[in-house]
């Protein structure tokens, strides 16, 4: 599983928001972002190919409480 963030003001947030729903992807909804895993294989090819450049990626090594 890949960890993933949307912010809720980008312009492909919708598109993004659609395609989570079409695909059964379980996400969290914030304030300002919405935070969701996509699984490996066929499902990850597809949402990379559509929203690399939407999306980034959590940084596992980064404490998400104070951003360092």
């Amino acid at each position: 599983m890949r960890h993933y963030y949307i912010l809720t003001l980008h312009p492909d947030f919708v598109s993004v928001w659609h395609w989570l729903n079409d695909n059964n992807i379980s996400r969290e909804l914030h304030l300002n972002r919405t935070r969701f895993w996509v699984p490996e294989g066929p499902v990850l090819t597809d949402f990379l190919l559509r929203f690399a450049d939407s999306c980034e990626p959590v940084d596992p090594q980064l404490d998400l409480f104070t951003g360092f």
